[in-house]
């Protein structure tokens, strides 16, 4: 029976604007949505207010630009700058009267341009602001300790001082704490005061822990307690504000972040926020504000709030009182106590976070109209030490977000690179019937390095993990008179109107939308249901991390929460969304949640597959401990001569065999797949089948590709144009279909099955543009004449006699040159040295440092930002001469190097440095930065295909 969730869900979806679900022919709805995408599938943009500085004139130019670029909107988010940049001078307090005027202005403006607003809720992150008191704000525990002696019977009562609260955290900042008169802070409560025997060797058992709160005195700080024989310790345990303010905030926001755990904390805070919105904005719901946005969580010491007392016993079934001395004290109890206790405790956190911050944004939000996205929970572990389970915590929310990087990782001792997090996202998405899966994209410190060309293989790699919304990190505002490139945050992609490329960016959005629209619209498809245990807090790690598949196979991650409502049908899992997996893999543990066992149970006997090492031990539940019946159920599961039975192995490295056990054969497959060249992700419309395909290599591939699922008529969608081309040869046998794929380096591909039957041929042959026999290439030789402007007007042209690099000349202005600059040549073609009845020529630009705009005979070809760099001209072509124009865009970054180098002020930016390519998380001055290769760098041919039948 589907939940209420999933029928409001339901016509929620059916409303949506081009959904497929509304329309009676989803093939049709799909093909349309590809070639042109709509709004809610386009890219946005992190649009940086730096330091509150911000020109509302230019606020509606950048708007006007981001249209024009086919961005749908954007996450306005105010941030501060770091210390050592003193050129971005500090504007008005972030929700000052000044800085709503701003955000009303770019609010209205989208609206006009019928584009989507986010608004971050504090300038910088954690949550929180100027305007949040020390109730509301994030809370620590402190403590004295006093030790009493044998000798002392406490007849007169003793002190226990108030604790002291360091002025400074770990890194010698002040921390943001109000304080009274009496010299203690603004607000603290008591929380309790403990004693237990001061032994000088060997742990303490919590039992012998005793609450002596009611015998002490707050008001006198005395504690008047008879205390047994013996030497004794006593804590008084106080929780009062953590002084932990914004991580960067513009220099007249800075303020304390919320409690996070606190759901009156979260009240006051948004409707602080939407009550200011709604006195410049009106009704919120008929703006072009659409969502709230939270950032990271990236609190730091020890974590409490008022209510996790109570919390701790509902969630726990037991007090914490007797073990609160152990959040100091890791050794004082043994060490399964300490470890149960802190599991619970984190437990406990995580569901106050979850149930306190995003379920009460989300409802806060929601009642506005308006939706929450949010790297819930994170970027967690092993990043940040979150205390949340993140997949629940990001299936509370509207739409989750992730984040990756380009050219810049952080790896852990295992090989993860845990500033990649995608696929953890997108299965919280799926498992929570979550439609959007948004991604922060395209976080750097190479700054001016790249272009689209050098972003797209890292957006295919988060497409395969099964992103469908790109979130670009970020737009730099900037005001008028920041000269070029301008200023920029110090960390992303400087995704403006500043770029070189900018004005020919718009291909490369409309690709991030096409893909992001099949995805939005689809369901995706796996094999395999990968449960990543019950610690917390816990990590799912990028696509083929912590586990692994096998190659040809893909897989989703789940949760307890998730799993528990797990059942079986026809002998597969299927979970409350619909979504149905062949087999069920376990995360390695030793111990095991008795609820997951017995789900376990339950599933293995009415036919599930289960994968997974036995537990050593039953953990606790609600503070009880195992029953014999407990262990008992699980060697019984893992009783191998039982079937059936949880299947047991030594290594989950290779599940060849179990696949071949239930007769289930790869979904994707290739002549040699172990080596990883191809990846990919499988989605499901009905009837219809979408595999996206990417070349994860620098070299062209040629496959001939199988597909399990692939029954009816296969077809290549170019994600590139929107094109839609019939495969005219492929072979079907066996249960898969086979279809020849070629790929030019990093490049992708879609291929789609729709319903019906068409020519097939028992030998599929691959045309491929680096085959010689079916291809003759003919380079256009000579000087070309170039422009150092983006226009061939004039006479101040240079005569370049062979295409290289602009680097390689002598002379500065073409060796640091920064910009568009333009070829021309006029070059003859006979038309009667080729004869080919049956193919196509085309126009191949070799290699293009990094945006190419491409004119023929006057024909408007397109823009080239991506290899092959090849443009169908066989209708254009004509015989005698032919005028090619192409303008090519570079990066500022030559620029930058021959201005440090020189002393020329033709540029201006806060950058100082940057890492480069090679010499990860080094930051290199701008003078040293190796230049970077620039304009058409290898021959332009003529290529005639000749088709194969």
């Amino acid at each position: 029976m589907r939940s209420l969730f999933s029928v409001l869900f339901c016509a929620l979806f059916l409303s949506l604007p081009g959904s497929v679900a509304a329309q009676s022919d989803p093939y049709s709805a799909l093909a349309d949505g590809f070639k042109n995408p709509p709004v809610q599938a386009r890219p946005k943009v992190y649009w940086w207010w730096l330091n509150g500085q911000v020109d509302n004139r230019r606020l509606i130019e950048e708007i006007g630009e981001m249209k024009k670029a086919g961005i749908a909107g954007f996450d306005i988010f105010e941030i501060g700058v770091p210390p050592s940049d003193t050129m971005v001078a500090a504007g008005p307090a972030f929700f000052s009267d000044e800085s709503l005027h701003s955000i009303q202005i770019a609010i209205e403006e989208a609206g006009r341009q019928q584009m989507e607003v986010g608004l971050n809720m504090a300038s910088s992150w954690n949550a929180g602001g100027s305007w949040v008191n020390s109730r509301y704000a994030a809370k620590s525990i402190y403590r004295t300790e006093v030790r009493l002696s044998a000798s002392n019977e406490a007849s007169t009562g003793v002190k226990l001082p108030f604790p002291e609260i360091p002025k400074r955290d770990s890194k010698g900042s002040l921390k943001l704490i109000k304080y009274g008169a009496d010299g203690k802070p603004e607000y603290y409560s008591e929380v309790a005061v403990v004693a237990y025997p001061d032994r000088k060797t060997g742990a303490i058992r919590p039992e012998e822990v005793i609450d002596v709160t009611a015998f002490f005195n707050a008001e006198s700080e005395m504690l008047n307690w008879a205390k047994p024989k013996g030497d004794w310790v006593v804590q008084r345990f106080v929780c009062s504000v953590s002084g932990e303010q914004l991580k960067m905030p513009s220099q007249n926001s800075k303020g304390p972040i919320i409690d996070h755990f606190d759901a009156e904390a979260t009240d006051f805070h948004f409707n602080y926020m939407l009550g200011r919105l709604e006195q410049v904005l009106g009704n919120l719901q008929q703006s072009a504000l659409k969502s709230l946005y939270l950032a990271s969580y990236e609190a730091t010491g020890n974590v409490w709030t008022p209510s996790l007392p109570a919390k701790f016993t509902e969630v726990n079934d037991y007090e914490l009182t007797s073990y609160l001395p152990a959040l100091f004290d890791a050794n004082l109890f043994d060490d399964q106590q300490t470890q149960q206790f802190l599991a619970d405790f984190k437990r406990t956190l995580s569901e106050l976070m979850i149930s306190n911050f995003y379920r009460e944004a989300k409802k806060i939000a929601n009642a506005h109209g308006l939706e929450i996205n949010s790297e819930a929970g994170g970027p967690g572990l092993p990043l940040h030490n979150v205390p949340v389970d993140p997949l629940k915590a990001l299936g509370a929310l509207d739409r989750p977000r992730g984040e990756f990087w380009i050219n810049h990782n952080r790896l852990n001792a295992d090989g993860i690179d845990i500033l990649r997090v995608v696929k953890e996202v997108s299965a919280a998405s799926h498992i929570y019937g979550r439609p959007v899966v948004e991604e922060e994209a395209f976080t750097t410190f190479q700054h001016w390095q790249e272009a689209p060309a050098d972003m797209k293989p890292l957006a295919d790699q988060a497409f395969c993990e099964g992103m469908n919304r790109v979130v670009v990190h970020g737009f730099t505002h900037n005001p008028e008179g920041s000269g070029l490139p301008g200023i920029v945050y110090h960390a992303g992609t400087h995704y403006n109107d500043k770029r070189v490329w900018w004005p020919m960016v718009r291909p490369f959005n409309d690709y991030l939308a096409r893909l992001s629209y099949l995805f939005q619209q689809t369901e995706f498809c796996a094999d395999v249901l990968y449960y990543y245990g019950d610690e917390i807090p816990n990590y799912g790690g990028h696509k083929n991390s912590r586990f692994t598949a096998g190659a040809g196979y893909d897989y989703e991650i789940v949760n307890t929460d998730v799993l528990l409502q797990a059942t079986t049908e026809k002998g597969e899992i299927l979970l409350p969304t619909g979504s149905k997996f062949k087999l069920l893999v376990l995360q390695d543990s030793p111990s095991m949640n008795p609820q997951v066992l017995q789900k376990l149970s339950d599933l293995v006997d009415k036919g599930a597959v289960v994968l997974g090492e036995k537990p050593m031990a039953i953990a606790n539940l609600k503070g009880k401990s195992p029953t014999k019946s407990d262990y008992q159920l699980r060697d019984k599961l893992w009783d191998q001569s039982r079937k059936p039975s949880v299947l047991e192995r030594s290594s989950r490295a290779d599940l060849t065999d179990i696949y071949a056990s239930i007769g289930l054969a790869p979904d994707f497959s290739y002549a040699g797949q172990s080596m990883g060249e191809l990846d990919f992700i499988h989605y499901q419309k009905g009837d219809l089948a979408f595999y996206f395909i990417r070349n994860t290599s620098n070299q062209w591939v040629s496959k001939r590709c199988s597909f399990r699922n692939g029954t009816g008529t296969p077809e290549l969608w170019n994600p590139l144009n929107g094109e839609i081309e019939p495969v005219t040869d492929y072979l079907v046998e066996a249960g898969k279909t086979t279809v020849p794929i070629d790929l030019a380096p990093f490049a992708s591909s879609l291929v789609v099955f729709k319903p019906g039957n068409g020519a097939k041929s028992s030998d599929a042959k691959i045309l491929s543009s680096n085959h010689s026999e079916n291809i003759r290439r003919i380079e256009i030789e000579g000087a070309w004449q170039l422009f150092l402007t983006d226009t061939c007007e004039g006479t101040d042209w240079i005569v370049w006699p062979k295409l290289k690099s602009w680097t390689s000349s002598d002379v500065d202005s073409i060796k640091y040159y920064s910009g568009i600059a333009t070829y021309r040549k006029v070059f003859q073609h006979d038309i009667n040295s080729i004869n080919i009845a049956d193919g196509k020529i085309y126009l191949d630009l070799g290699k293009v440092e990094k945006i190419a705009d491409v004119w023929l005979n006057g024909v408007h070809l397109g823009i080239s930002w991506t290899a092959p760099y090849q443009f169908d001209i066989s209708e254009v072509l004509k015989a005698g001469d032919n005028e090619l124009i192409v303008k090519v865009a570079n990066t500022w970054s030559n620029r930058l190097t021959g201005d440090a180098l020189s002393g020329r002020q033709t540029t201006s930016t806060n950058i100082e440095a940057t890492h480069v390519k090679g010499l990860n998380k080094i930051y290199i001055p701008w003078a040293e930065v190796p230049l970077l290769d620039s304009g058409l760098t290898s021959p332009v041919s003529l290529l005639f295909k000749e088709q194969i039948e």
